[in-house]
């Protein structure tokens, strides 16, 4: 949008002429004077001039404003205010490719086929992760798009969202409580076979729970609800929630979703 500024003309120039004029028409005549006794007088230029219209100077008020003690912010996010499903979170990863392949690798348990780092923002982006497919000249599937952050010095795995796979109850992020907990979503896998698991974030070795329910099959989506018992888990913990539907096979990854939630207390 064009700005249109309007410019207002100064009063010096009107000042000036009238200053101008103000000396011009005055008496030319000298600053001498007869009295009435013929007495030639001899004004004091002194005290003949024009007194000043100037205003005195005058010291300024002190300034009583507070000073402003408000720190300089920082675009250096802190890690404790994010939550992530991979790594753990002393585990540092320099590129945004390294984390999602160790994910991919070790909570999964496949190879990595992973396509290209789209970035967002200068800190985030996202990589896909894609089934091998079969044969020689087999076409790559998109399984899953992984959500990449850079926290700190390292690169996190935030989550993993799929159109074959959902987990929509509890949220992303959701504060949990240490016992059973009802997970509701939708899936669908080989044979309309869904693995819902949980484990501690970035140690998929260490699993927490794990339970196998029907979903969808083809190219259909069905709801599926799992209770998993995370008893084990302590206060505090950030757990990784996963449901990825059967594949028949073992290079693929399924579809597949991921999200972290967190342990109350």
């Amino acid at each position: 949008m064009t700005r249109s500024r309007t410019r207002t003309r100064t009063l010096a120039a009107v000042l000036a002429t009238v200053a101008l004029v103000g000396a011009c028409g005055g008496d030319d005549s000298s600053g001498d004077s007869t009295d009435s006794t013929g007495t030639e007088t001899t004004l004091d230029e002194t005290t003949s001039a024009a007194p000043t219209t100037e205003a005195p100077a005058t010291t300024p008020a002190p300034d009583t404003t507070a000073p402003d003690t408000t720190a300089p912010t920082t675009s250096e996010p802190a890690t404790t205010d994010q939550l992530a499903i991979w790594p753990a979170a002393d585990v540092v990863f320099a590129t945004p490719e390294e984390a999602a392949a160790d994910f991919v690798e070790n909570a999964l348990g496949v190879p990595a086929e992973l396509g290209d780092f789209m970035q967002g923002d200068e800190r985030s982006g996202e990589i896909e992760a894609f089934s091998p497919g079969e044969g020689g000249a087999a076409t790559r599937v998109v399984r899953s798009l992984l959500l990449m952050r850079q926290l700190g010095e390292g690169w996190f795995v935030l989550a993993a969202v799929s159109d074959g796979a959902s987990i929509d109850s509890p949220e992303a992020y959701a504060e949990i409580t240490a016992g059973p907990l009802a997970v509701e979503g939708m899936g669908r896998g080989f044979e309309a076979l869904l693995v819902v698991t949980a484990f501690p974030a970035g140690d998929a070795a260490n699993e927490l729970a794990e339970q196998t329910t029907m979903g969808g099959s083809m190219e259909t989506l069905e709801p599926f609800a799992v209770e998993l018992d995370l008893s084990s888990a302590g206060p505090g913990d950030v757990v990784t929630l996963l449901v990825r539907g059967g594949v028949g096979l073992e290079t693929d990854p399924g579809e597949f979703a991921a999200i972290p939630v967190v342990v109350a207390g």
